[in-house]
Order: C-alpha cells, then structure tokens, then sequence
C-alpha cells in the first residue's frame, strides 16, 4: 500500500512559525555582533568575568525585546477603569449633594419637649403635637401638627418656613407661637418678637408684628387680627391661658393635657371665654372651674365615666 503524503501545514501556521524562526535568528545575530563588537576591557581578568558580562548583556536584551502581547493584556482592565472611574466620581458627587435626613419629634398627652434644631433655633413643643424638621433648597423649614413655640435663630440668607395644614409662617428671626391641631378649624399664629409673615394656599394673610395674633378660617376663608397682651410668658408659662377661646379649643386643650374625652353637643351655642386654667389640677378640678364659667351660657360639664365628660 503506498503510503500517503505528509498533509501540508496550514498557511497561517506556517508563516507563524516562520516569523518566529526569523526573529530568533534575527535575535542571536544581533546578540552575537553585540558581543564581538565590545572592546576587550581591562577590567576582565578571567574568563568567568567575560562570561558573566556577556550574560548580563543577553538579559538586558532579552528584557527589552519582549513580544507586545503581554502589553496587550492591560487594555481589558483599562476599559474597565474607564467605565467606573466615572461612576464612582457621580457616586461621589451624589453622596455630597444628597439632603439632609428629616428629623422627627412628638410629644403625648400632658408632655412638652423643649428642642434645638440643627440650626441652632429653640422649640417648645406643646402637648399631642409632632414637628418634622427638613432643610429644603435655602429654606429651613419644618412641619407642625399641634401647638409650638418657636425661638428662632436669625439668618437672612436661609429663611424659616413653618408648614401646617392652613398656613405658612415665613420669617428671618424672631419668636412666634403656632396652633395648628387637625382637630380645630382655625390656625393660630401669635407673635412675640419680630416680624413675621403668614400666607394662606393661595395668597398673603398678613405680616405680624410683636403682640399682633391671627386667627385664620381656612373652610370660611375667614381671617381675624387682634392683639394679645400675653405675650412675655409663652415660654415659660405653664398655666393654660385662654383670650376669647372658643368652646371647643379649650376642651381639645383639656384632652391634650389630660387622658379624658369630652363630648359636646352639636346644637351647643357658640361660647369664647378668656381665663386661666392650672394643669396641676387634677381634670374633676378643672371641670368645676369651668362649669363656673358656662354657668352664665346654660352649659354643664358632667362626668359619665373614667375618662369620659359630656357638655351637656
């Protein structure tokens, strides 16, 4: 059987092999000149010496004749780089322009917080109230439901916005009170010192001056501006003090400070009444007090369970 011719090697494997053979040829060529083409020196007394010399010589130039295709390896991890570095750089960027956390108080029944917000501003909050607290663009601003007293800390360039429900309190620095309880269909804001500027959902309600209070409607878009001399204590008084409060204001003061319930009749007559009220007193106290007060309108408080007083 005659045997059959050896398969010729691929052209591409051939010409490969071809290159490398010509590059180490080319190599030893060169190494070889280098070599014979250094002077003989003096310093070379023994053969070991020009040996050692002529290896050093081989391996700087081995090192620096290198194939590229180990460089080659580094451009994955440079498109790589070229595709995080970014990402993290607006990581970065993100993490520093990020807003600040909201911070969130409350308050029970009968308790009052005194507190200093971030920027150094003073509030009493009063009894079954919560205020947010949340730095918005060059505002500072915070969120109130209930009844607090706010001392704040003058800066033109970032102005304090107090939200409720009804209303916004914008000022700069001064001290205020506001009474905003969701249960109550009128916002007070009461001014102590400074000048502070209070606007409704749509329009401007007033600018307020020291001792000016505004009471504001906002299902009968009904505004009422008086003056209140009983400005010098809201911090630090602690009596419950009433300037023609109505019926149902003070009873929901009573349910904050205390854990009873009252229940007033819907056909009850409209009642203001102006006094103060000692929370030291036990709630049976408090209601004598005011049964002395609506006895001249016809009304009566009478207790019918633990927690529980019908305006009768």
């Amino acid at each position: 059987m005659k045997p059959r011719p050896p398969r010729p090697l691929p052209a591409r494997l051939l010409y490969s092999l071809r290159s490398r053979t010509r590059r180490r040829w080319q190599r030893e060529q060169w190494l070889d000149a280098l070599v014979a083409a250094t002077p003989d020196d003096a310093e070379l007394l023994n053969e070991e010496q020009a040996t050692q010399r002529e290896q050093r010589l081989r391996r700087t130039i081995r090192t620096r004749t290198q194939p590229l295709g180990r460089i080659r390896r580094l451009w994955p991890v440079l498109r790589v780089a070229a595709v995080l570095v970014p990402l993290l750089v607006a990581a970065m960027v993100w993490w520093g322009q990020r807003p600040a956390p909201a911070l969130h108080y409350t308050t029970g029944i009968g308790e009052q917080r005194q507190l200093v917000l971030p920027d150094h501003s003073r509030v009493w909050l009063r009894p079954n109230s919560s205020l947010t607290w949340q730095a918005a663009g060059q505002d500072r601003e915070v969120r109130l439901r209930g009844e607090a007293f706010f001392a704040v800390t003058k800066d033109p360039a970032h102005p304090f916005v107090v939200r409720t429900g009804a209303v916004a309190v914008r000022v700069l620095g001064t001290s205020f009170l506001v009474k905003a309880y969701p249960q109550l269909p009128t916002t007070t804001v009461l001014v102590r010192t400074g000048r502070v500027q209070v606007a409704g959902p749509q329009r401007e309600l007033a600018v307020l001056h020291p001792q000016d209070k505004l009471v504001f409607n906002p299902a009968r878009r009904q505004l009422t501006l008086t003056q209140h001399e009983y400005t010098a204590d809201l911090t630090t008084n602690q009596l419950l003090t009433f300037e023609q409060a109505s019926l149902p204001e003070i009873l929901l003061t009573l349910e904050n400070y205390y854990p009873v319930r009252f229940e007033l009749r819907p056909d009850a007559p409209a009642v203001a009444l102006s006094g103060s009220l000692d929370p030291a007193l036990s709630a049976d106290q408090i209601t004598d007090v005011l049964n002395t007060l609506l006895s001249r309108h016809h009304l009566r408080i009478s207790r019918r369970t633990a927690t529980l007083y019908r305006v009768e």
